[in-house]
């Protein structure tokens, strides 16, 4: 299955902003004092990271073929 180029963009941009959020919630951990809400922002972070690499997967696998 090929994507289109609209599609390909628009998940280029899903991964931006999952970078962005996955910076942002490591941030918010290395500054947190409680450890409830530090452990929070690191299992945001890991599933934030999870989702950004099934999106390029995807882009992966459609450049492949």
């Amino acid at each position: 299955m090929s994507l289109t180029t609209k599609e390909l963009m628009l998940i280029q941009d899903n991964i931006k902003m999952a970078e962005n959020s996955i910076k942002f919630m490591q941030a918010c951990a290395e500054s947190a004092t409680d450890a409830q809400v530090k452990g929070l922002c690191q299992s945001l972070a890991r599933e934030r990271w999870e989702d950004m690499q099934t999106l390029i997967k995807h882009i992966t696998n459609t450049q492949m073929q």
